[in-house]
C-alpha cells in the first residue's frame, strides 16, 4: 500500500513538472525525459569513474578528438583530420568552442593530459594513457607531467608522441579521460570542478542546465557545439535516478519517461502488454577470474579445468540469465569487438565449450595429486551482491558440489569491496564483468598481460608467456598481423584456462516509438541520445 502510494505520488510529481510530456516526450519543446541508473559523483573527465552512468552523461556534454556517430562508426570529434604512424599521432582541430564561446585549442588537450598522468590527480583510468611517450614513467613518479609526449604545434594542431606502436589508439581517443579541459575555468573552480552546472564547462552537444543531487539532472542543447545542426533535441531531462527496473518500467508505462531498461522480472510484463523490445550488447561479458597466487587452489591449472568442465553455459544463459539476446561466450573478447572495422570473432571464432563431467573428474584427480590434498576441497567465490550474480553463484555452487564434491562458499560484497578483494587475489574465484574502454581486443589483452597492470591486480596470471603475448600484440601494426596475434591470445586463454568466459549479457529496453536515433554504445555501456529525434 505504501509502495503504491509512493509510486502514485512520484508519477503525479513528474506529471505536474512536465505537463506537456506524453510518453516521456514533449514535442513542442523538443524534450525527452529519461531515467539514470545512478548519479555520478562528478563530471570531471580526469577523475570520473569508468562506469556506464557517468559515461552516459559525459558523452552528451563533452567531446574528445574522436567520437562515435549515430551508427557507432568512428568519426572526428574536435579533430577535423588526423595522421597516425608507429611513432606519433597528429591531429588538426576544427573550430570547436566551449559552451561559453571560447575556442577549444590544442593547449586544452595538453593541459588535460598532463593533469591526467600526474600522480597527484589520482585518476583511476590514467594507465590507459600508457601508449603515450613517458606516461608510465610519470605515473610512477619518475618524470614530471610536462615530460608527457603531447605537444602543441599551434592552437589547432596537436602532436602525440607514442611510447610504442599503437594501432588501437585512434579509438582510444573517444574515451572521456582524453577530453580537453579549459585550464582557466578548471583552476578557477578547484575541487568543485564538474560537480554542478556552474562548475562544469561543456564542449559537447549538450550542457548541464540543472542538477539537483539525488533528484534530477537536466541537459540542454549547447548552441556553441561545432556540430549543433546535427543535434535535434533541445533538452534531455533525467528526472528519475535509480536502478530498480520495476520502478523504471512503471514510469515508462505511466508515460513519465521515454525509455526503460528491463530485467528478468520486467521483460515478461512488457511482452504481455505488447511492447516491442530492443535488445543490444550491454558491453558486459561475465567471466570467472581466478586467483593465481601461490597457495590458492585456483592457481592449479588442473583445478581450473575441472571447474570449467562442469559449467553448462547453455543452461546458464537460458535458465539462469534468461535475458533476450544474451549469448554464450567462449572467448574473453566480446562478439562485437573489432580490429579496424572487422569483427575479430567472425574471423577467428573460439573453440565451443562442452560440458564433460568425466574430464572434470580426471582433472580434479590430477589437481589433488599436485596439491597433495586427499580431504574434501573448499573454494571461495566472491560476487557482487545483486540478484543476477547470486543466481549464477548458486548455480556454480550446485555444479561443483554435485559433480566434484567441492564446497563452494559464496562471498557477496558491494561492488567496491568485490573489486578490492579481486585485486588482492583473496578469493579462488571472482565472478565479474567490466565495460571495455575501447572497441578493440587490446583492451582485454592490456588488462590481462601488461606487466604494469599485473602489479596492481595481484591475482592475475603472471607467467612470462602471457606477457610475451601482450608485447607481441602491442607491437603488431597491420590488420592481418593483429588478427593472428589476438588469435594466439585466445588460444592461450583456452589452453591454460586462466579465466573462464561465461556469457555476454544483452540488455533489453522499451522505447517510445516516436523517439528515433537511440544507440546503445557497448564501449563503457551507455545509452546514447545525442543524435535522437522526435517524430510524429
Amino acid at each position: 500500500m505504501k509502495a503504491a502510494c509512493l509510486f502514485v505520488a512520484m508519477c503525479l510529481t513528474l506529471s505536474s513538472a512536465t505537463a506537456a510530456t506524453i510518453g516521456g516526450i514533449d514535442a513542442e519543446t523538443n524534450t525527452i525525459t529519461l531515467a539514470l541508473s545512478q548519479e555520478p559523483r562528478s563530471l570531471n573527465s580526469l577523475t570520473a569513474e569508468s562506469v556506464s552512468y557517468t559515461a552516459q552523461l559525459m558523452v552528451h556534454v563533452q567531446e574528445g578528438l574522436m567520437r562515435y556517430d549515430g551508427r557507432r562508426k568512428l568519426r572526428g570529434g574536435v579533430a577535423d583530420r588526423w595522421e597516425v604512424s608507429p611513432t606519433e599521432m597528429r591531429f588538426w582541430l576544427r573550430p570547436a568552442r566551449w559552451q561559453n564561446g571560447e575556442p577549444v585549442t590544442a593547449h586544452d588537450f595538453v593541459f588535460a593530459w598532463q593533469q591526467l598522468v600526474s600522480p597527484d590527480t589520482g585518476s583511476p583510468s590514467a594507465t590507459l594513457a600508457s601508449p603515450i611517450k613517458n606516461a608510465s614513467k610519470i605515473l610512477r613518479g619518475e618524470m614530471q607531467p610536462t615530460s608527457l609526449g603531447v605537444k602543441t604545434i599551434d592552437d589547432r594542431q596537436l602532436q602525440v608522441l607514442l611510447e610504442h606502436p599503437c594501432a588501437w589508439c585512434l579509438k582510444l581517443m573517444t574515451n572521456s579521460i582524453f577530453y580537453p579541459v579549459n585550464r582557466r575555468f578548471f583552476e578557477a573552480q578547484g575541487e568543485r570542478y564538474g560537480t554542478s552546472p556552474d562548475t562544469h564547462l561543456a564542449n559537447g552537444p549538450f550542457q548541464v542546465k540543472a542538477w539537483q543531487r539525488g533528484k534530477n539532472i537536466h541537459l540542454k542543447k549547447n548552441e556553441n557545439y561545432w556540430g549543433e545542426d546535427r543535434v535535434h533535441l533541445e533538452n534531455i531531462h533525467f528526472d528519475y535516478i535509480g536502478s530498480d527496473a520495476k520502478t523504471v518500467f512503471n514510469l515508462f508505462r505511466s508515460g513519465g519517461i521515454a525509455a526503460a531498461s528491463l530485467d528478468r522480472e520486467t521483460i515478461p510484463d512488457s511482452l504481455r502488454e505488447g511492447y516491442r523490445l530492443r535488445t543490444y550488447p550491454s558491453g558486459h561479458l561475465f567471466n570467472i577470474q581466478f586467483s593465481h597466487l601461490d597457495g590458492m587452489l585456483s592457481a592449479n591449472e588442473n583445478m581450473r579445468k575441472a571447474v570449467a568442465y562442469v559449467i553448462d553455459k547453455d543452461e546458464m544463459v537460458n535458465r539462469i540469465v534468461a535475458s533476450p539476446g544474451s549469448r554464450i561466450a567462449d572467448s574473453l573478447f566480446h562478439d562485437w569487438l573489432t580490429i579496424g572495422d572487422v569483427r575479430f570473432l567472425q574471423l577467428r571464432p573460439p573453440t565451443p565449450h562442452r560440458v564433460d563431467i568425466d574430464k572434470a573428474k580426471m582433472h580434479l584427480r590430477k589437481a589433488r595429486q599436485e596439491v597433495g590434498m586427499d580431504r574434501e576441497m573448499a573454494m571461495t567465490l566472491t560476487i557482487n551482491d545483486t540478484g543476477l550474480y547470486r543466481r549464477i553463484a548458486e548455480y556454480l555452487q550446485q555444479q561443483l558440489s554435485r559433480h566434484l564434491n567441492i564446497e563452494l562458499a559464496i562471498d557477496p560484497q558491494v561492488t567496491q569491496m568485490m573489486v578490492e578483494k579481486w585485486r588482492r587475489g583473496e578469493s579462488d574465484m571472482t565472478l565479474t564483468t567490466w565495460p571495455v574502454d575501447v572497441d578493440d581486443p587490446m583492451d582485454q589483452i592490456s588488462f590481462m598481460g601488461n606487466p604494469e597492470f599485473r602489479t596492481v591486480l595481484k591475482g592475475l596470471y603472471k607467467g612470462d608467456d602471457m606477457a610475451a603475448l601482450y608485447f607481441e600484440n602491442r607491437d603488431a601494426i597491420t590488420t592481418q598481423e593483429r588478427v593472428e596475434a589476438v588469435y594466439r591470445v585466445q588460444q592461450f586463454f583456452e589452453s591454460r584456462v586462466t579465466v573462464i568466459p561465461l556469457f555476454e549479457f544483452y540488455g533489453a529496453s522499451v522505447i517510445n516509438p516516436k523517439l528515433r536515433g537511440f544507440v546503445w554504445q557497448p564501449v563503457r555501456g551507455y545509452g546514447d541520445f545525442r543524435y535522437s529525434r522526435i517524430v510524429n
